[in-house]
């Protein structure tokens, strides 16, 4: 039989697909695989293909005529590679070509895959692409300053957005999509390949290269755009690490809640929730709030605490970093001396008065989060998550046996604490993939700026990675002006290392702060960009900064101040220019 995580899935994409006689076939065959190798391989190419009825419908057939050759092959069509590509051609004189192909038959990236209730974390006007706004006319959260009430888009609304950016540019630029294509990166690693260029001769760095594209297809282009590094590991695609007999325990992932559910019966059901992050408070607010679950009908595993971002006051990370340096500064004068910086303490201080400013919240006020992934809720959110009473803290699932009890890793164990339950009536919702795992990535990633290639990197962080798309966009159109060595310098980014801990490098761990830690760096980065005339300008008010509504000389005081303390701690090094 079709393993029931599987399985779920694919009712999944049988709703989501017209049910045509071909379709039924495959169904039929579906239920009954050769064995689980087969059955996988099969199900990942029938998602590929729910995704294309999931999106909006644009012009994206796999065969549709390709230019001779472009100046960019940006693979890649999700919000990190649309954002590039929007502010790229925004600014580039003359203008440049871009081809922009992806595996899914329309743009959106992880939106395509999301469960069906998902939305923003974040207001609207804080995502999307640079020269084109997601939120209805005349609404402004900022403006406003009540980003509990502003909008926040629904994924139907991200993907008819996204499909109205890629027809926007294909007007404007010389810029196609292209729709059901895949490429294999390890083609920028072949000599052979970067030797072929149009006319023959050697190539180099300002010449087209033929690179080959799914389907026997191929384009000549002078840099390929990965714009796929960041991609989420979501539910759907990454199966549960722990164990269990899928012919008796019902796993299914986040998406299939809303698929799925039959109301009535939803609320006689128990759930499980095995994940502490974004998706699995998703799930309890949409089971609690959507199919009317009550709240005692729900478990709760939650591997580790994590402090919240309050969506009513959005921060950055510039602005909680100067604040953790205030209060360092603070701390040391109250004793009289110059206490540690290299501690947890440095980043917890900044927390709790956070806390008490109502930027972020906790659910337990008895238990000092460990964690912080910038998952983000309202006030009535969180109310709405603390009605479950039924919280386990026990660590990371490692199986759950036929009777349904759970096990941990180290040893304990949890059986059901429903009197009437069983593993036949509770379902277990796999929202444990760690959406910033970034799993597919298992070697040191390349420079990002190249000579064939520029790899989109986590230079600046959540919330989204829009503005990372648009700020490396915005370098490359610059041209010359600046070296790939020196644009690397402005990029500095953290090196994935999957094999390092369960969750890989973004497990979310507060630590200590090094002049590695991700928020140091992103310091350096919006250091250098400042003393870029160009760059200064630019940023101010961009809809994606999230420091838009400062003016640049009160970025300059933050970044000053938070960098003179880090300075006589010894974590950075003097402000230097470019």
């Amino acid at each position: 039989l079709l393993p029931t995580y599987y399985y779920h899935l694919f009712l999944r994409l049988i709703k989501a697909t017209s049910t045509t006689e071909t379709q039924q076939k495959q169904a039929e065959q579906a239920r009954t695989p050769p064995n689980a190798q087969i059955m996988r391989m099969n199900l990942r190419s029938s998602i590929t293909s729910a995704s294309m009825a999931f999106a909006t419908s644009i012009n994206t057939q796999p065969n549709a005529p390709l230019p001779d050759k472009v100046d960019y092959l940006v693979v890649g069509a999700g919000a990190t590679g649309l954002a590039f590509a929007d502010t790229l051609l925004h600014h580039t004189a003359p203008s440049a070509s871009v081809l922009m192909i992806d595996k899914n038959s329309s743009p959106g990236g992880q939106w395509v895959d999301s469960y069906d209730f998902v939305r923003l974390h974040q207001p609207s006007d804080m995502y999307g692409v640079e020269t084109m706004k997601l939120e209805p006319s005349g609404e402004d959260s900022c403006a406003s300053n009540n980003m509990d009430e502003a909008h926040r888009a629904t994924r139907e609304e991200i993907l008819g957005y996204y499909d109205r950016v890629t027809k926007m540019l294909e007007e404007k630029y010389d810029f196609h999509f292209v729709g059901d294509t895949a490429f294999e990166m390890s083609q920028l690693d072949d000599e052979d390949i970067l030797k072929v260029v149009e006319d023959g001769s050697t190539s180099d760095q300002h010449q087209h290269h033929r690179y080959i594209l799914s389907g026997g297809r191929s384009i000549m282009a002078k840099k390929v755009v990965d714009a796929r590094y960041l991609q989420p590991d979501l539910p759907i695609h990454v199966p549960p690490k722990f164990k269990y007999d899928p012919n008796v325990v019902n796993v299914v992932p986040v998406n299939t809640l809303a698929v799925t559910a039959d109301n009535q019966q939803a609320q006689t059901k128990h759930y499980v929730i095995i994940g502490a992050g974004k998706t699995g408070m998703d799930a309890i607010v949409y089971l609690i709030q959507h199919e009317n679950v009550n709240p005692d009908n729900i478990l709760w595993i939650v591997p580790n605490e994590a402090w919240i971002t309050a969506r009513e006051n959005i921060g950055s990370f510039a602005e909680f970093l100067h604040e953790c340096t205030e209060l360092q500064k603070k701390n040391d004068l109250a004793n009289n001396e110059r206490g540690s910086i290299e501690s947890e303490d440095f980043f917890q201080r900044g927390f709790l008065e956070w806390e008490k400013k109502g930027k972020i919240y906790r659910f337990d006020k008895d238990i000092l989060p460990t964690k912080f992934k910038d998952a983000t809720l309202s006030k009535a959110e969180l109310a709405l998550i603390k009605n479950v009473k039924r919280v386990v803290r026990n660590g990371r699932v490692e199986s759950i046996d036929d009777t349904g009890t759970i096990h941990f890793v180290g040893g304990t164990t949890l059986s059901l604490p429903w009197s009437s339950s069983s593993a036949a009536d509770t379902t277990f919702v796999h929202c444990s993939a760690g959406a910033f795992n970034y799993s597919k990535q298992t070697k040191k990633p390349p420079p990002i700026f190249s000579p064939h290639r520029i790899s989109l990197q986590d230079v600046y962080g959540t919330p989204g990675f829009c503005f990372v798309g648009s700020i490396i966009g915005k370098l490359e159109s610059l041209g010359t002006k600046f070296t790939d060595a020196e644009k690397n310098a402005m990029c500095v980014a953290p090196t994935p290392n999957p094999s390092s801990s369960p969750l890989g490098p973004s497990g979310g761990d507060i630590g200590v702060i090094t002049p590695s830690h991700g928020y140091v760096q992103r310091l350096h980065n919006l250091n250098k960009w400042l003393q870029v005339a160009e760059i200064r300008n630019w940023l101010v008010g961009h809809r994606l900064f999230n420091l838009r509504n400062y003016s640049a000389v009160e970025i300059d005081a933050l970044v000053d101040e938070t960098w003179d303390v880090l300075e006589e701690y010894g974590i950075v090094g003097s402000r230097e220019g470019i």
